[in-house]
């Protein structure tokens, strides 16, 4: 291959994979367990209890959820820590993402569908799941991020959440050696939607 350089994807250590499998989806799982149970009652016991069984040696729950919905992104992680951390310090969960940051993310799924689909025209197939795996994509994904955190004045939350993501990624290569899949997933893009529409309808009622 003469004059022809190849780039490979780094990916994830495969013994780190299946703990990080059960320890995020146990993590995800329990926290949107104590959402819920907060609505109605401040305690944490359901969500500890649902936590602690998904972490048993012969407990395979996240072994299915992995097999249906892959693995949790490093943002919706990021989302469950912040929920454990607020109600363990008695804050107010934070219910809304930034505009922008929504935004963001709604844009970047919808192109990640569409090259996933492979219904870019003809002249222009930008390849964008693939330059994932490549240090292109994930500087990319580090300006892009950084311009819209740097425009939007996110809270510091966020701003100290995207610095974590990332960080993690880097080393990491949290979850799939994929910059995308570090920053999104199926229930973190629907979440975005959600948001969005929201903003929108509090817009028009205004």
């Amino acid at each position: 291959m003469n004059g022809l350089q190849m780039t490979h994807a780094v990916m994830p250590n495969a013994v780190l994979l299946p703990l990080w499998v059960t320890l995020s989806w146990a993590l995800v799982v329990s926290a949107a367990v104590l959402r819920l149970t907060c609505c109605f009652k401040a305690t944490v016991w359901p969500a500890a209890v649902v936590g602690v069984v998904m972490l048993l040696p012969h407990t395979d729950a996240a072994g299915y959820l992995a097999l249906a919905f892959q693995t949790p992104s490093l943002v919706l992680v990021a989302w469950a820590l912040w929920c454990w951390a607020d109600v363990l310090q008695l804050r107010e969960p934070v219910a809304t993402t930034p505009t922008p940051v929504a935004l963001l993310g709604v844009l970047l799924g919808w192109a990640l569908v569409v090259d996933t689909l492979n219904y870019w025209p003809a002249f222009f197939n930008p390849q964008l799941y693939a330059l994932g795996f490549e240090s292109a994509g994930l500087w990319l994904a580090l300006a892009v991020t950084a311009a819209v955190l740097l425009w939007a004045r996110v809270p510091k939350r966020w701003l100290w959440s995207a610095v974590a993501v990332l960080a993690t990624y880097m080393l990491l290569r949290l979850p799939t050696g994929n910059v995308w899949d570090a920053l999104l997933d199926p229930f973190v893009w629907l979440a975005l939607h959600v948001q969005l529409w929201r903003t929108w309808r509090a817009s028009r009622t205004a």
